[in-house]
């Protein structure tokens, strides 16, 4: 090294070649301490790694998941239900009412709608459903996107009496036809219809997570009234210049107008809402998001405290190399930058090895995000937005743990260390103050990140451990969607799912089967209720279910009086109910509950509809979950499913084993019922259960507790080498006290004590941020409270008994240092 690079001042080039040499010596520098700039290194690339995956998710689901023009000011609009306490609302509108909210809204520049639409397609080997979504006219002009191959549908294909045709998706175009060319202009069936192929959409285009889009017109004309017409999803591009707040107050004029035009549509109190698409899609998990993010910024704060120590100990043991360099006339702000040269470096290198851990990693952290609750057009992967944030994040993480050991160091006098006598007191046991905060800071911090993993699992097993009220086990569940055109009546209905289910109770490994008419335990139609002899001034609402006698044995729900439905009633549609006990208690009273009647009013207003719906009670059921995991059960009735031809259909199935390995047999006995129908939402119901209802809070708990166990180790890093760098300095010191008949119990608890008071320090403080922050995911918890002291206390001696271990190494080394050789300690 030569003297002008030892001092570090320069005459010539100026400050940038003095920058420069800071590099070339920093490099240097950090090449003879390989073990150092290695652990710093891989310390900062943790935290890096998870805030640039994290970044990645966060930058693609919520910043800018959709490849659309304008897609920040693409806006629905929902009807919500002021009186009751659920976020969202009704997002579908009937024909006229979609062209009114279209016509009368002034602040949109752009409408579009959408309608979803179960297609089946028929093959040589059966029938396949495509997920159809009819679109308006202008959708795809809307979307400024043309097609990949062929084209779009013109506003001559949206117009009656034109000629039949479709889009197809990319995704579906390569899964479903190989990726032929050859497909475009071929003609293909189509819920009995004959469309043409006309083209095929980029791989980012996937409006409505649909398989294909059909060129649709809403019309005036559209039968309302029942709960099976289109709905329209309305999408609107906000005009220029306005805010949400202001598309609100003018769309609530017209959907107050229109409340009195469609009364049965709109609640007593309502409010209009504008939501963003993104917002709409991603919903809650938003928060999640943003929750995790924060747990990666207490990981990175973490780290940054391990690294700052490390330098503080290393800027320690070169106080006589900086003491020479100032006598020789190098400035205070020449060493502060020299050592924020260092800190710059090794956050670099924490960042690229970062972010090669965070592109390793990224596809591991997109399998375990749950599915249907992100953008189907998002892609997640690392870009130049991602790459920016990094070297902003590698940069802010070198001032942060830089910074602060720079200037303690210049600070000092040091003149003192040219004077030192090297017998290692230099500091005591008193000193070291800074590095003693820095690990009280990570104490706390870590605190905080294990109480959240704490309270986020203790409401998943709460989760987990919920009493459905019913055995989800060996339960196999297909949707059926059945051809409207041919199965509309409830004789129709019927004729297909009696002999289908006579087929699968044959089948080996069958116990039962039954039809449903929705997937529990999520609830069912809704209907108002009457009940004969009894009268209310409240509304009476209850969730209706349509099934086969063995649906109760399917899903093995106890009765409590009477019993079920049995094969002769459902045969003949009578009009026979069972209802559960919420609606028992709350609507039939304290007589008995068995044969009293109760009027369904919805069944009234389907297509296939049943006249005078009044139904005898014959039986109560225990109350099972009916409106997801975490809501009470709703009042529920079933009826048998011949009543009406209405609504959708499926299939649950119990067996002995596995209920996977009898989809091929359910599939074949299917067809050979009837070849044109399809199979879609296929699976265990356990399985249905763990994606809608568990996949959500595993995530923020799976993430919450791999960034905090990292945490725990880095604290526990941390405080080790803090302990044990300051008993090494105080060897001298703990020969002394030793020659002086100081035993080797009374110095383990002397070093102890040291670490101990910091730990507890760091424990005292973090419960209370851990108390404050526990507010911010108090909505991702169910059955907790965010101030559980069972977590809080968990935690904290788990994190006490750590610390202690990560003390009693470093105290028990010193403990066996010979007090003659340390003594002669230099």
């Amino acid at each position: 090294m030569s003297l002008r690079e030892g001092t570090g001042e320069t005459t010539g080039p100026g400050a940038l070649a003095g920058v420069l040499r800071d590099f070339r010596y920093a490099v240097r520098t950090l090449a003879k301490s390989r073990g150092f700039a290695g652990v710093a290194i891989f310390t900062l690339a943790l935290g890096i790694s998870a805030s640039t995956a994290l970044f990645s998710v966060i930058h693609n689901v919520l910043m800018q998941p959709f490849p659309y023009r304008d897609s920040q000011r693409l806006m629905a609009i929902m009807i919500h239900d002021s009186e009751r306490g659920e976020p969202g609302g009704r997002a579908g509108f009937p024909g006229p009412e979609f062209l009114d909210y279209a016509e009368q809204s002034h602040v949109f520049d752009g409408v579009i709608g959408s309608a979803n639409r179960d297609v089946l397609y028929t093959t040589g080997d059966g029938t396949e459903r495509f997920e159809g979504l009819l679109v308006t006219p202008g959708t795809f002009e809307f979307f400024d996107m043309p097609a990949l191959l062929g084209r779009v549908m013109q506003p001559a294909d949206y117009e009656p009496g034109a000629p039949p045709v479709f889009v197809l998706r990319h995704k579906t175009w390569i899964s479903r036809f190989s990726g032929d060319p050859g497909v475009l202009n071929r003609q293909y069936v189509l819920n009995g219809t004959s469309r043409t192929l006309i083209g095929v959409m980029p791989p980012r285009f996937a409006w409505g997570d649909a398989d294909l889009w059909i060129p649709e017109k809403p019309n005036r004309a559209e039968a309302g009234g029942t709960p099976f017409r289109d709905y329209w999803f309305l999408l609107g591009h906000l005009r220029p210049g306005v805010t949400i707040r202001q598309a609100e107050a003018d769309l609530e004029v017209v959907g107050h107008r229109l409340a009195t035009v469609y009364p049965k549509d709109y609640p007593k109190n309502f409010k209009v809402q504008v939501q963003s698409l993104a917002d709409l899609v991603v919903g809650r998990f938003r928060t999640t998001l943003f929750i995790v993010l924060a747990a990666v910024g207490l990981l990175l704060l973490i780290g940054c405290g391990n690294v700052a120590n490390l330098l503080l100990a290393r800027a320690t043991a070169r106080e006589k190399e900086f003491a020479i360099r100032a006598a020789l006339g190098a400035s205070r702000w020449r060493l502060v930058r020299q050592l924020l040269v260092e800190s710059l470096l090794l956050a670099l290198g924490g960042a690229a090895l970062g972010t090669l851990m965070a592109w390793a990693g990224l596809k591991a952290l997109i399998a375990v995000i749950p599915p249907r609750i992100i953008p189907a057009e998002a892609v997640i992967r690392l870009n130049g937005t991602v790459l920016l944030f990094t070297l902003a994040v590698a940069v802010l993480t070198a001032v942060v743990f830089g910074l602060v050991p720079a200037l303690q160091v210049s600070r000092r006098d040091l003149i003192d260390p040219l004077r030192d006598s090297g017998k290692g007191t230099s500091g005591g046991f008193r000193h070291g103050r800074l590095r003693d905060a820095v690990v009280v800071l990570e104490v706390a911090l870590s605190l905080a990140l294990l109480v959240g993993a704490g309270l986020l699992m203790r409401s998943f097993v709460a989760l987990r451990e919920t009493d459905l009220g019913l055995s989800p086990d060996h339960v196999l569940v297909a949707r059926l969607p059945l051809p409207r055109d041919r199965y509309k009546t409830a004789e129709q209905l019927a004729g297909f799912y009696r002999p289908l289910l006579a087929r699968l109770k044959a089948l080996p490994g069958v116990v039962e089967a039954t039809e449903t008419s929705t997937l529990p335990p999520y609830g069912g139609i809704r209907s108002e209720v009457e009940v004969a002899g009894k009268t209310d001034p409240e509304k009476w609402n209850a969730v209706v279910q349509l099934c086969s006698e063995g649906y109760f044995s399917v899903v093995r729900i106890a009765f409590l009086e009477g019993r079920t439905f049995n094969e002769a009633e459902v045969s003949d549609a009578r009009k026979v109910a069972v209802v559960n006990q919420t609606f028992a208690r709350k609507y039939l009273g304290k007589l008995s509950p068995l044969g009293q009647r109760i009027r369904l009013a919805e069944l009234a207003n389907f297509p296939d509809k049943v006249e005078d719906p009044w139904f005898e009670v014959i039986g109560v059921v225990k109350d099972a979950k009916n409106q997801g995991l975490q809501d009470p059960p709703l009042p529920e009735a079933w009826v048998p499913y011949t009543v009406t031809g209405s609504g959708e259909r499926g299939i649950l199935v119990r067996t002995t084993n596995d209920p996977m390995l009898t989809l091929n047999a359910l599939r074949r006995e299917i067809w050979a019922t009837d070849r044109n129908v399809a199979l879609t939402l296929t699976g265990s119901l356990e399985g249905f259960i763990s994606e809608f209802s568990y996949a959500g809070p595993r995530f923020a708990f799976l993430m919450m507790a791999i960034f905090a166990t990292i945490g725990l180790a880095l604290v526990t890093l941390g405080v080790y080498s803090v302990i044990s760098y300051t008993a090494s300095r105080q060897t001298h010191e703990i020969g002394i006290r030793m020659a002086l008949g100081a035993r080797r119990a009374d110095v383990l608890k002397l070093v102890i004590r040291m670490g101990a008071r910091l730990v507890v320090l760091g424990l005292a403080i973090g419960l209370v941020v851990s108390v404050a922050l526990s507010r911010i995911i108090a909505s991702q918890l169910w059955g907790v409270s965010p101030y559980d002291p069972v977590t809080l206390a968990s935690v904290a001696t788990v994190l006490l008994l750590t610390g202690l271990v990560a003390c009693w190494v470093p105290a028990r080394r010193a403990t066996r240092v010979d007090p003659l050789v340390a003594l002669r300690y230099e």
